[in-house]
């Protein structure tokens, strides 16, 4: 050979780098550029010890091996270097040959990339195996369809080894899931691949841990395009993420096995879109989808079997102790998931509407949790399962507040003060947009030396609803409280809702204009009184919620 070809032939010398040529510098990577090993010893699946009883003729070293650029073929289909520590007496040798990657990764395709091979070697039988007692230099080249290699001669009788080029899946896998009877399965589906060689498929199934460390559930393998697991409750439960990893392995040699795809994680339970909710307390409506990941099966032994999940819905204050008020209403405490047929990763979904409460008060950004608890009477799958809480921020308003109270001081929304001793009904509030007004009764509570009037009934008018809380009859002192709702219209629906707490002191009358009338009775003869503005909002099915517009003031 000239010295020109042996300097065409020689590999560049770059350690742990890699270079990109264009093709028509690569001659290598052409026929003619290369030679190819085709012994099929060199698999490292042969066994090498019958060589050696037998006919040791026969065994591979390759420290005759010329200088250049190698291809691998085991019964006329492609191979690789195999990139694992291989076993003596494998590749028809004692000391095979490996490729050692380490942390570094084969060279992209029409890149070439210094490695070393490692010789794997025993001294004598039950002393401690070495894959790396010999290094030699070999330089890895990707012609974009296959991998070729500049071999150097070996330090002695070893052989460079050789597996099953087995081509990994062309796109990721896909975790679905689906009713199988009565039952929920997940499906990890993906598509095959194109091989000379038979190949089976194996599919590791993955769960998410509360760490986020990804945990091993189930190892299966398989020759069909896609492997299934039942949704348990023990290994496969509701509320976790999971994924399925697939690669291709020989099925007449296990141990040659492709490089594994990934499935995005799947959740399994419910969801709400959004994730993350922010509002005001300015009366919007927002709309809450509320959707499961998996199907949700008929139950029961009636013929019209309900094929639905009952959510019962909550709100509370994380931050808070005690229980109180929630800052956020809902359209219904419970909703229905009816089932459907899985699309865009909901199988049964339903919609609640979320508003913010106008609490007249000052108190701050607050965050509120949203719970969705399926009931007992649903699919056993479900029971014991809580779904993880919606987080929901609601931005604090300002509001405007008036006041009268005691004998009576009234404070107006512009801040305004005045006083009105009289007696009579005067007109405390009158909007002008909708009919909407709150009258005061004022008689004489004082004595013949201090002359004094106070609020001895309020009377709240709504559309064509009229709550009334009237003390105005009777002595002095003695008079009970009376409350009474009036419908203008015959025979209309009753909107008003009252509550009341505070032993009894404090009366909340909610209207469905969004508006509330709120009364403190600190003594049998003053009703002092104190009411807000706000922008209309709906008023809950539920009505665990009091929308305010008009709240009281206690006096001390």
């Amino acid at each position: 050979m000239s010295k020109r070809k042996k300097r065409k032939a020689r590999a560049p010398i770059r350690a742990q780098r890699s270079e990109k040529i264009r093709g028509s510098e690569t001659p290598e990577c052409y026929p003619g550029g290369y030679r190819t090993l085709r012994n099929p010893y060199r698999s490292v699946d042969f066994d090498s010890t019958e060589l050696q009883n037998t006919a040791i003729q026969d065994l591979i070293c390759d420290h005759s091996l010329e200088p250049g650029w190698y291809r691998f073929s085991i019964n006329n289909k492609p191979a690789e270097m195999p990139t694992s520590c291989v076993e003596m007496n494998r590749c028809g040798t004692q000391a095979p040959v490996w490729l050692s990657l380490k942390d570094v990764p084969l060279p992209r395709p029409g890149e070439a990339r210094q490695l070393s091979a490692c010789a794997t070697w025993q001294f004598f039988h039950g002393s401690a195996k070495d894959c790396c007692l010999f290094r030699i230099p070999v330089t890895v080249r990707n012609c974009g369809h296959f991998l070729i290699y500049y071999l150097q001669p070996t330090q002695g009788c070893m052989g460079y080894c050789a597996k099953a080029v087995i081509p990994p899946l062309s796109s990721r896998p896909v975790v679905t899931a689906e009713l199988v009877g009565s039952s929920v399965h997940l499906r990890c589906s993906y598509g095959g691949v194109q091989s000379s060689w038979p190949v089976g498929y194996e599919v590791i199934w993955g769960r998410v841990s509360s760490n986020k460390m990804k945990v091993e559930v189930r190892r299966d393998r398989t020759s069909q395009l896609y492997s299934r697991v039942e949704m348990d409750g023990l290994h496969f439960r509701l509320g976790e993420t999971f994924s399925c990893s697939v690669s291709t392995y020989l099925l007449n040699s296990s141990s040659v096995q492709s490089s594994s795809r990934e499935s995005v994680g799947f959740f399994a339970g419910i969801k709400f879109v959004p994730d993350v909710l922010q509002i005001r307390e300015d009366g919007k409506e927002h709309m809450l989808s509320v959707h499961s990941t998996v199907p949700i099966f008929c139950y029961g032994s009636e013929l019209n079997r309900p094929c639905r999940l009952t959510l019962q819905l909550g709100v509370h204050d994380p931050d808070s102790l005690v229980a109180t008020a929630p800052n956020v209403a809902l359209s219904s405490c419970q909703l229905e998931l009816v089932s459907q047929p899985c699309l865009d990763g909901a199988c049964a979904h339903g919609f609640v509407t979320v508003t913010a409460v106008t609490d007249f008060s000052r108190d701050g950004n607050r965050p509120s949790l949203l719970t969705a608890r399926p009931t007992g009477v649903g699919p056993r799958l479900w029971r014991g399962y809580t779904p993880t809480a919606l987080k929901i921020s609601v931005q604090d308003v300002p509001t405007s507040s008036c006041y009268s109270l005691t004998d009576p001081h009234v404070l107006t929304f512009d801040g305004r003060r005045f006083e009105n001793q009289r007696t009579g009904t005067f007109v405390l509030y009158k909007a002008i947009g909708r009919v909407f007004e709150v009258h005061s009764r004022q008689w004489d509570c004082g004595s013949r030396h201090y002359p004094v009037s106070c609020t001895c009934g309020l009377a709240a008018r709504e559309g064509n609803e009229v709550v009334t809380f009237d003390m105005c009859n009777g002595q002095l002192q003695e008079t009970r409280p009376k409350l009474s709702i009036k419908s203008l219209v015959p025979a209309s629906i009753n909107r008003v809702k009252i509550h009341e707490n505070h032993q009894g002191k404090k009366l909340t009358n909610s209207q469905e204009s969004k508006q509330s009338l709120c009364v403190w009775t600190r003594r049998t003869f003053t009703l002092p009184t104190r009411f807000h503005l706000s922008k209309p909002q709906r008023c809950p099915h539920s009505g665990f919620i009091s929308f305010p517009a008009l709240q009281c003031f206690r006096t001390p």
